[in-house]
């Protein structure tokens, strides 16, 4: 009988000290996606301004950017899975435009969730967009309707799709591997050693 109880310890133990494991942690994407740069470990944050779990990582995810090894390529995409979501996936592309996402995303955020504004509807955000401090609103406007943000928005949409999205925050490390969506305190660790995994097996140094 003790020796049962030792063995079950162990395996308890074992397993708490475990790798992050296919299926219980994250999940391979049906397709594997081409990465930007092979070099580095890419890292994507599908999320969305109406997400109050996206809302949630961001302080956990804020504070990891700070500390984010040089060897790792981070980017947000904003998913739209149908056409009433181009609204804000909009705004997040015109803020990577015009260089005011660290001045406008944590708002934006507040403002759609806490708030309940609609900045999904361009006249709510234009007039949203008055009182935010040091913005130029009529440039940021024509950035909007742009080539470019439309060129960005077909680019996420479509990510959305190759993904294999279905809800957020999701996290895809590597253009193949999918972390299971779980709270700062469990995501961020797994992401982190999902990343040492991905570095290991590009073999970067």
């Amino acid at each position: 009988m003790k020796k049962m109880f030792l063995l079950a310890l162990m395996m308890l133990s074992g397993a708490a000290n475990a790798a992050i494991q296919q299926g219980q942690d994250y999940d391979l994407l049906p397709a594997p996606q081409p990465v930007s740069n092979p070099r580095k470990v890419e890292v994507l944050e599908f999320f969305q301004y109406g997400c109050i779990h996206c809302l949630k990582l961001e302080p956990a995810m804020n504070a990891w950017l700070k500390k984010k090894p040089a060897f790792v390529e981070f980017k947000r995409v904003h998913v739209v899975w149908q056409k009433p979501m181009e609204g804000l996936a909009r705004l997040y592309a015109t803020e990577q435009a015009t260089g005011t996402e660290p001045r406008l995303h944590a708002d934006a955020f507040d403002a759609v969730m806490n708030k309940r504004m609609n900045l999904g509807d361009e006249a709510i955000l234009a007039e949203w967009l008055k009182g935010r401090p040091g913005v130029n609103v009529p440039q940021f406007m024509q950035t909007y309707k742009s080539f470019g943000v439309n060129a960005e928005v077909a680019r996420w949409t479509q990510a959305t799709r190759d993904y294999s999205i279905e809800g957020t925050p999701t996290i895809v490390v590597g253009g193949k591997y999918a972390l299971k969506t779980f709270g700062p305190e469990k995501l961020i660790p797994n992401m982190v050693e999902m990343i040492m995994k991905v570095k290991k097996e590009q073999n970067i140094r």
